[in-house]
């Protein structure tokens, strides 16, 4: 006799997803340059087109999606120039390719120049598919803009010593764990060595700017103007005071990237009262996966009181020493008496058995102890109800 049959699917942990534009072809950027006189167009996008793409990545918290790089999963995708599918307008036909394979899915070759003065926002919009979980979630980027502006008799231009599109990852963010273990009295302030920890992938992001006339660079003879880009593509003046600002000059500007999680900058060269060039670019968190796990294997003893563990984290290949930097991890339990017992935060805990619920016999016998864990938002500057900002006289205070 073959009994009933119940079916019994694997849960699975829903994606965490992000989505950033990344420009393929430095040579031929979102910027053209037009030569009103000789109808020269710099670059010449049908020669040299611009490629754009967007860059999505996902991940669940049990492991269980196949990489983060998730472009190749892709579906039902479509650029807006201005709001309007671009198929669908004339003036583009025959002059894109909208990427279909692997990891260049959505990735878009633009080959149309734009009139003197034109502006186009650009919005790519598609489905991810989760096969795992059988549904779809909806990808779509912050608008990145095609411009192009009239050739000078004087011609400036402005280069950044950076990307255009700069990636913070806090895994790799040794000044922000030197400063966290000095807060912690685990580690000794020293001058040196916090220099030491100031790289590439620190928080203080100093990036250079450098004015050009003609192919001269210039240091003098203008003013550099910063902005800051609104969802709406509408600007606001940068100020020194900014909460991620560090310091602004002529030649540079230095962000905290602390307090960034996803920001568009806007700088302009000014020359006699006139706007002579501008470049744009973009600050954006990477949230890595990762796994994690408890560490302490022994078995129970019937006269323990307490429970002590360590959480162990794996990112990118590496153990991490110090997740609670960049992670917030909330220790809990399950037993035959209680579920989702919530003890306490950080790399470590140590929580009184008498709260778990476990049992005394082999029915009841047994505890889950695990982790969830996600990434840490950016930082925020602290304040009390009314607003007013906790500072020690000279630094404002931070906290995530």
């Amino acid at each position: 006799m073959e009994s009933g049959k119940k079916r019994i699917r694997l849960e699975f942990a829903p994606l965490n997803t992000a989505v950033s534009i990344l420009l393929v072809t430095p040579n031929s950027p979102l910027v053209q340059v037009v030569n009103t006189f000789n109808s020269q167009y710099e670059p010449d996008r049908t020669l040299t087109p611009t490629v754009i793409l967007p860059q999505v990545v996902a991940n669940a918290s049990d492991g269980s999606w196949p990489q983060p790089h998730s472009n190749q999963y892709l579906a039902d995708m479509k650029w807006y120039a201005d709001g309007v599918d671009i198929s669908t307008i004339p003036a583009w036909t025959g002059k894109y390719e909208i990427g279909t394979v692997g990891s260049q899915k959505g990735m878009l070759t633009i080959k149309r120049n734009l009139n003197p003065g034109e502006q186009i926002s650009l919005v790519f919009k598609a489905k991810l598919a989760d096969q795992r979980l059988g549904v779809n979630y909806p990808i779509e980027t912050d608008p990145v803009i095609l411009s192009s502006s009239v050739k000078s008799q004087d011609q400036f231009s402005i280069s950044i010593g950076d990307s255009q599109i700069i990636r913070y990852d806090i895994f790799k963010d040794k000044l922000l764990e030197y400063d966290y273990l000095v807060a912690q009295g685990r580690a000794t302030e020293n001058a040196a060595d916090r220099a030491a920890c100031i790289d590439e992938n620190a928080y203080i992001r100093r990036i250079p700017i450098t004015v050009n006339r003609g192919d001269r660079p210039i240091t003098s003879g203008y003013t550099l103007k910063f902005y800051r880009v609104n969802a709406n593509l509408t600007t606001a003046d940068l100020l020194a005071t900014d909460d991620d600002v560090i310091e602004l000059a002529n030649d540079h500007i230095t962000l905290d990237l602390r307090l960034v999680a996803k920001a568009d900058y806007l700088v302009k060269a000014i020359v006699d009262n006139r706007d002579v060039a501008q470049i744009q670019f973009s600050v954006n968190r990477v949230f890595q996966a990762f796994s994690i796990r408890p560490t302490n294997g022994i078995s129970i003893s019937p006269s323990d009181t307490e429970r002590a563990d360590t959480a162990m984290v794996d990112c990118d290949g590496n153990v991490i020493a110090n997740p609670e930097v960049m992670l917030r991890m909330i220790w809990k339990t399950d037993s035959a008496g209680k579920t989702g017992v919530v003890h306490n935060e950080g790399e470590r805990t140590a929580f009184q058995l008498g709260s778990t619920g476990i049992g005394d016999n082999y029915t009841n016998d047994w505890l889950d102890v695990y982790v969830e864990a996600d990434h840490k938002t950016e930082f925020s500057v602290a304040t009390d109800e009314n607003g007013d900002v906790f500072t020690d006289g000279t630094d404002d205070f931070i906290f995530n």
